[in-house]
């Protein structure tokens, strides 16, 4: 009995050492960690383990200062741009030239082929321009010229006609108000021929004529002439025979030609000077 006894006694001095240096706030779970980890031994002076030390949370980084400049703006991806019909057009040129140039260095079956049959191609494609034009110009009379001045024989002649009766209404207009003078010279046949038209012209419009002589001599048609004295080099005669029509009451004057100028033209080129814009048939 004296052994168990002096256990007893021995644990109790154990247990009140326990309470006297480690503190006794949960006696079970002390007793079984020092029970668990008995084979360290007493150590008076061992401290305590130190807390873990506590990191201070990171700052989230802004995802825009996180990536590269390049990564926050994507560079757009650059899209093809469709051929223009200008540049197929080249396209097809070159392809046809190159074939040709090949058959020609290299006339061999394939490569003469290929020519013929871009060829072909090309033309067709030309034909199809071609229908189509002619067949937007049926339907559409503002772009057919045909309309306004025909070209089958009896249009033709209907068109000249109309034409020459409106420059003849239109000579008989400006005869009214303007005059045609004449510059010619001595030993000039032409001069002389275009006398003669002129007093055609005279005849049927009853349009003033004035005949002016550059060195002084006369003309068969216009015996009457006045020489030049010095209205030639104002108006900007360069040779003759030479046509201006003249404005008396304005003093405007304008070229009408040189040389010989039919009875015809003389028509035409008054009424598309004096009655039409510029572009206007």
């Amino acid at each position: 009995m004296v052994k168990p006894l002096a256990t007893y006694r021995l644990a109790l001095l154990r247990l009140a050492l326990l309470v006297v240096v480690g503190g006794w706030s949960a006696p079970a779970l002390a007793a079984a960690q020092w029970y668990d980890d008995k084979e360290r031994g007493w150590f008076w002076r061992e401290l305590p383990p130190s807390p873990p030390a506590i990191k201070p949370p990171e700052e989230p980084v802004p995802v825009a200062a996180a990536l590269p400049i390049s990564a926050t703006i994507p560079t757009p991806v650059a899209m093809p741009q469709p051929l223009t019909a200008t540049q197929r057009m080249e396209a097809v040129r070159a392809e046809l030239e190159e074939a040709k140039n090949a058959a020609i260095l290299t006339p061999t079956p394939d490569n003469v082929a290929k020519y013929l049959t871009l060829q072909e191609q090309t033309m067709n494609q030309a034909m199809l321009f071609t229908d189509m034009w002619q067949r937007v110009r049926w339907s559409n009379p503002t772009l057919d010229y045909s309309f306004i001045h025909p070209t089958a024989t009896g249009g033709v002649r209907v068109d000249r006609q109309l034409t020459r009766d409106q420059e003849k209404a239109a000579v008989q207009a400006v005869a009214k108000d303007n005059g045609l003078f004449f510059f010619f010279k001595r030993n000039c046949p032409f001069c002389d021929e275009q006398g003669r038209i002129l007093q055609a012209v005279a005849n049927e419009y009853r349009m003033t004529i004035m005949p002016i002589s550059l060195d002084g001599s006369t003309n068969p048609y216009f015996p009457n002439a006045k020489p030049d004295n010095g209205i030639a080099a104002k108006m900007g005669v360069q040779d003759a025979p030479a046509l201006f029509i003249v404005n008396p009451d304005t003093k405007e004057s304008m070229p009408l030609g040189y040389g010989v100028i039919s009875l015809d033209e003389i028509e035409t080129r008054i009424r598309r000077l004096l009655t039409m814009q510029p572009g206007v048939y």
